[in-house]
């Protein structure tokens, strides 16, 4: 706790309540992405197994290869040699870019609506304290008359 404190962090409680509430409304679609990402590595895994079967020694490179792919990475060291192979490795790599895209959009998204709810109550508070001076005004002014 006090390394938060040491770097400012606790100080920016509305900052980090509106980071808490846009990640907690959008747990699900973050969720199901990432289990999309997983199934795709599984079944991506799956198929380039199949097809380059000299390539990898085990089903575990396959899922390295897969991982590697879809993150867009591409180390090389792994790398199919068939037209059925690269075609895959193609598919992942675009898959992977929309993958990899997807979690920043909707935290994104999350945050503007976060940020413009955390808007709206500021201005309707101000609005509030805005009638309230006026109400305090006009009662002064009444009595002066």
């Amino acid at each position: 706790f006090r390394v938060f404190k040491l770097f400012g962090v606790v100080r920016r409680s509305r900052s980090k309540r509106i980071i808490y509430n846009a990640f907690q409304k959008q747990k699900k679609t973050l969720a199901t992405v990432l289990v999309l990402a997983f199934v795709y590595i599984w079944v991506a895994a799956l198929v380039v197994f199949n097809v380059e079967p000299n390539l990898f020694k085990n089903f575990f490179e396959a899922l390295y290869w897969a991982t590697v792919s879809l993150t867009t990475m591409g180390y090389g060291d792994i790398t199919p040699i068939t037209p059925m192979g690269r075609f895959i490795t193609i598919i992942s790599a675009i898959f992977g870019i929309a993958i990899i895209a997807l979690p920043s959009g909707i935290i994104t998204a999350g945050l503007m609506e976060e940020i413009g709810k955390e808007q709206k109550d500021r201005e309707q508070k101000n609005d509030e304290q805005k009638d309230k001076e006026q109400e305090e005004k006009n009662k002064k002014d009444g009595e002066y008359e």
